[in-house]
């Protein structure tokens, strides 16, 4: 679902048109457009590539028994809501640093 929004909101930006500009880059194409764009990709990959991490993780947990449901459905919310505010700044962080 993460992927499938971004995605809509890469393309999105993608069509509008330059001088207006899109609802990531505010007119301003030559700049900002591509690096908002890789902005918003990376983050969406690093937070499915995070929640994925921390879904097998806690498979783990459940097959050694030392989880129950219960705890790996916890700890698998309390990643997505931490990763909703880390993805995006550590996207920004990297995208800004590798510019």
């Amino acid at each position: 679902m993460i992927l499938i929004v971004a995605a809509g909101v890469v393309v999105l930006e993608l069509g509008t048109a330059c001088p207006p500009g899109g609802p990531l880059a505010f007119g301003d194409c030559d700049e900002v457009r591509p690096f908002a764009i890789a902005v918003v990709a990376l983050a969406a990959g690093l937070y499915v590539a995070g929640l994925t991490a921390v879904r097998w993780w806690t498979v783990g947990l459940r097959a050694r028994g030392v989880a129950d449901h219960g705890a790996a459905r916890d700890w698998y919310l309390l990643a997505a809501g931490i990763g909703l505010i880390v993805a995006p700044l550590l996207a920004f962080t990297l995208v800004s640093g590798l510019r």
